[in-house]
């Protein structure tokens, strides 16, 4: 579809270049176009206040509106937009940062982009009059929508439409190729059943998912990963050829079914031996006969399945959905009956390959898969092999998920250590404390049932399932939240609303992930934030949303937090257990800035910090050697000090003292001890805090420490991408480190130490000697 131009819109760019001086802004000048197009974008913007910008291309220019409650996905659901001035076509590729000072300050991201086509005769009339229905086809969004101007300019109101009754906005597609393999739309897990007239609600199986692709008769049946299985599911492959119609491709899953009706995927692994017995449950059909049903509903592509595969049983069958308003009662039975969990999905979202925004899962048990990197020596009357070694690939280090020794049948351990036995290596992937461990490379995916994770990552109460053949090992990472078994959103006491609000996008962190990680490293924290005052950085809708700092509350205060007035007035807000931890969480703090004073002496610090900050251009050698440097300045005044990485690309120096001297006195201290580090190579730090001077340098920030001054916690998350955490380590391990450091997913261990600290005495005199006499 191209839109015929019809009026003059450049004119209005005029307005557009009169708000912004191009010197200064990454934004394009842009002029208007002169062939007609048919594109529209949605643009995420962190301006003064968060909004998204929806633009359409209308003769030339993107007509815009800003929408400040994001773009309606759901039929309920309306959205003030409020119209702005048009944009050059150019816009529509633009992301970055506008600056300060500047019309619009702040980041842009693209949220969405693809075709937009309107779904009226006379759309053009219509829209002068302040009305016009159209359908998007983008990569987020698709269907029918409405704007329609509200009682004047600017307000208009923007919704989306029921795709049955624009029926014309979603029509399947003729295939520009033939049928053919089509990457899998995928699930995220969640703790709680989806709820709403939008979803439907089918049981989840435990099998092998594959597509199934007909073609010119013949099936072909691929893996999630696109390996081509048919030869391993002959007989299955023969059964949907036997199937009516043309060329098809399925979506669906391959299963064995036990007594009682239950699918088991150690069943399925036997069947696999002779190829009998397996059955094949279809959920949802992408192409037909030479046409693209992916842009089409769920409702509409369930339709069309159908007709396909009329029946819900037998070794050809048609998965079963449930409609809105059962799906937690499903989930409840599924979970009696001893089922894996249910799939919940939206009726009205098109197929989108490899997305999980629109598919959800909830289990009643986590299962997981994880990489065998070891076995022990057999015991007792146990053959083969004791427990297996697992563990998981975290932002390329192998971390250890502890061990399995259960699950396993004698035949299946004989098995499985016929096939270790080749893969045998003298290199250990990480420290054991068992005795006779034969390691092995990293190449087997086992799948692990559990009931939940330590606080150090490890796995407890595990059971084998079997092996994944379908998964490579370079895949394999542990998901927290699908380890949580679809259990309610409840955290030490504290009820997570909003648990599967994303807050870290690119990583796929969500709020209840959070609230987890501080509950499991709570123990650990508490010794360095509690009855401290704290600042506090919120991020209520994620990282790439609003941040900011909060050292008070003016109207809510979250339950197990508790606020104070000190005597010259200051009001602070501090918490006492884990459970205050935990609701912190819930209001949306990420990160924890603690004072290095705690009630009541709020004046007479215990705790004081270098931070190293180096320019981005130092080696991350220079910044280990700065560490070291000065731990052994202050080893030479017989001061101990321990380390922790900044979770982001520097280190803390962290020395614990008693509560004797107030922070006037000690704040020239630390200053002094940053100078007497930076005299030893000026051309390499600097102790002035003055960015322009900081080039190819290491700033030894000593400001940290003062009334007032805080510093990242040990254990506490950072708002920036991976999910980085502020992780203490023995000195002798810094060097490991490396200057990624540690995030969420990993392991969480307690250096020795940082275990037991004893705060040591700091006489006056050796203060007065080394801050120059003062």
């Amino acid at each position: 579809m191209a839109i015929a131009k019809s009026t003059k819109r450049g004119a209005a760019l005029k307005k557009y270049r009169e708000k912004r001086n191009f010197r200064q802004t990454p934004e394009p000048g842009g002029k208007k176009a002169r062939q007609a197009g048919n594109s529209f974008v949605v643009q995420e913007h962190h301006a003064r206040s968060h909004h998204f910008d929806f633009r359409l291309e209308i003769d030339g220019v993107l007509v815009s509106w800003a929408v400040p409650k994001g773009i309606p996905e759901e039929l309920s659901s309306k959205r003030l937009a409020v119209h702005v001035e048009d944009h050059p076509l150019e816009y529509g590729g633009f992301e970055g940062t506008i600056p300060e000072g500047n019309y619009g300050a702040g980041n842009v991201a693209i949220w969405d982009k693809g075709t937009w086509e309107p779904l009226e005769k006379n759309w053009r009339k219509d829209f002068a009059k302040g009305k016009m229905k159209f359908a998007l086809h983008g990569q987020r969004l698709s269907g029918p929508y409405l704007l329609a101007r509200m009682s004047e300019e600017p307000n208009w109101l923007l919704r989306k439409l029921d795709p049955a009754t624009h029926p014309e906005a979603l029509e399947a597609e003729p295939e520009s190729e033939v049928a053919a393999f089509v990457p899998p739309q995928l699930a995220r897990p969640v703790t709680t059943v989806p709820e709403g007239k939008e979803w439907l609600h089918e049981l989840k199986y435990d099998g092998y998912r594959l597509i199934a692709v007909r073609k010119k008769g013949e099936v072909r049946l691929f893996t999630r990963n696109q390996l081509d299985w048919t030869a391993r599911f002959a007989e299955l492959a023969k059964r949907l050829e036997a199937l009516k119609g043309g060329d098809f491709v399925l979506d669906g899953e391959a299963v064995v079914f036990d007594s009682k009706g239950r699918s088991s995927f150690g069943a399925l692994q036997e069947a696999l031996k002779s190829g009998k017995g397996i059955d094949f449950v279809a959920f949802d059909l992408l192409h037909l006969d030479g046409r693209n049903l992916r842009g089409l509903t769920l409702s509409k592509r369930l339709e069309h399945l159908a007709k396909l595969v009329p029946k819900e049983t037998g070794p050809v069958r048609r998965s079963k959905t449930w409609p809105s308003g059962e799906g937690v009662e499903l989930f409840q039975q599924s979970c009696k009956l001893g089922l894996e969990g249910i799939i919940s999905k939206r009726s009205h979202g098109t197929y989108q390959p490899e997305s999980r925004r629109d598919w959800t899962k909830s289990k009643c048990r986590p299962r997981q898969e994880f990489i065998i990197c070891g076995f022990t020596e057999p015991k007792g009357s146990c053959p083969a092999f004791g427990a297996l070694l697992l563990g998981s690939v975290e932002n390329g280090r192998m971390v250890p998920r502890g061990k399995v020794g259960t699950g396993f049948t004698d035949q299946s351990r004989h098995r499985l250590l016929k096939q270790m036995k080749p893969l045998a290596t003298s290199r250990a992937p990480f420290p054991a404390s068992e005795r006779g461990v034969t390691w092995v490379e990293p190449r087997l995916v086992a799948e692990v049932d559990f009931a939940e994770l330590t606080r150090d990552g490890a796995i407890r109460q595990g059971s084998f399932v079997s092996l994944r053949e379908d998964k490579p090992a370079s895949e394999v990472h542990v998901d927290p939240v699908e380890a949580t078994g679809g259990r309610g959103s409840v955290v030490a006491g504290v009820e997570i609303s909003n648990s599967d609000r994303v807050v870290y996008p690119d990583d796929g962190v969500t709020k209840l992930e959070v609230a987890r990680y501080y509950e499991r490293v709570g123990e650990l924290m508490l010794p360095h934030v509690a009855d401290r005052p704290l600042a506090l950085l919120r991020t209520p809708e994620g990282i790439a949303g609003e941040k900011f700092f909060q050292k008070s509350f003016k109207s809510h205060v979250p339950e197990h937090v508790k606020v104070k007035t000190l005597d010259d007035g200051t009001e602070i807000l501090f918490i006492h257990d884990v459970a205050g931890l935990i609701s912190l969480a819930q209001f949306g703090v990420i990160e924890l800035h603690p004072w290095g004073s705690r009630l009541p002496l709020v004046d007479k610090p215990d705790v004081l910090v270098w931070d190293l900050d180096p320019d981005e251009k130092v080696p991350w050698k220079e910044t280990l050697g700065a560490a070291f440097l000065l731990r052994d300045c202050l080893a030479d005044y017989g001061l101990e000090t321990r380390v922790k990485s900044s979770g982001g690309k520097g280190i803390h120096v962290v020395m614990h003292i008693k509560r004797q001297h107030g922070w006037d006195f000690m704040k020239p201290f630390t200053k002094a001890v940053a100078a007497k580090v930076a005299e030893k190579n000026p051309q390499r730090f600097i102790i002035t805090s003055s960015k322009s001077k900081r080039s190819g340098k290491i700033y030894i920030d000593w400001l940290r420490n003062g009334r007032g001054a805080t510093c990242i916690a040990p254990w506490a998350l950072r708002a920036r991408p991976g999910a980085p955490i502020s992780m203490p380590v023995e000195w002798d391990e810094l060097a490991e480190m490396g200057p990624r450091g540690f995030t969420i997913r990993e392991p969480v261990k307690e250096p020795a130490s940082w275990k037991s600290i004893e705060p040591q005495h700091l006489p006056v005199s050796l203060v007065r000697e080394i801050s120059g006499g003062s």
